[in-house]
């Protein structure tokens, strides 16, 4: 995928749209995934992750670290704050590392993104171009993208 400003690739999704199968993607080379809840189910693929970090509502049965957000405004500060705090701790250890939510989409690529932003101190924008690449629908909702870059603002 281009990240050039004549790209024009979108991808619009009907709301609360959730793929039936597990969405699992590498990023990069990194030990890095992303994915939806069903990427947190060991019964739906032979993948096994040292850490699982949910952003969803509920734990799925793989779930280490448990940070629900909402997709979209009105996470208070200290829950994004956590959920970001725990993507960056994670990604910083060794060992393969799961980041998901529901659709894997939104609060998945924005604690991804942030995680690679903060490791490799890169911008919020530049790191998310990393997900999109492997996850070409992975676009973080503009309040969560929002908190993200002030979280790195604020680590700086």
């Amino acid at each position: 995928m281009s990240h050039d400003s004549t790209s024009s690739n979108l991808f619009v999704r009907p709301f609360g749209y959730t793929a039936k199968r597990p969405v699992l993607r590498r990023i990069g080379d990194r030990d890095l995934f992303l994915g939806n809840a069903l990427a947190a189910d060991p019964a739906c693929h032979d993948r096994s992750f040292d850490v699982v970090l949910s952003a969803t509502g509920d734990e799925h049965p793989l779930t280490t670290h448990h940070c629900p957000l909402a997709d979209g405004p009105g996470n208070d500060w200290a829950a994004f704050e956590a959920a970001a705090d725990a993507a960056c701790d994670l990604h910083g250890r060794d060992g393969s590392t799961l980041i998901h939510c529901e659709a894997g989409i939104s609060r998945s690529s924005t604690l991804a993104a942030t995680a690679i932003a903060a490791e490799e101190d890169r911008t919020f924008v530049d790191a998310l171009h990393s997900v999109q690449d492997a996850r070409p629908h992975a676009v973080p909702h503009p309040a969560l993208h929002e908190l993200a870059v002030v979280y790195l603002a604020a680590r700086r």
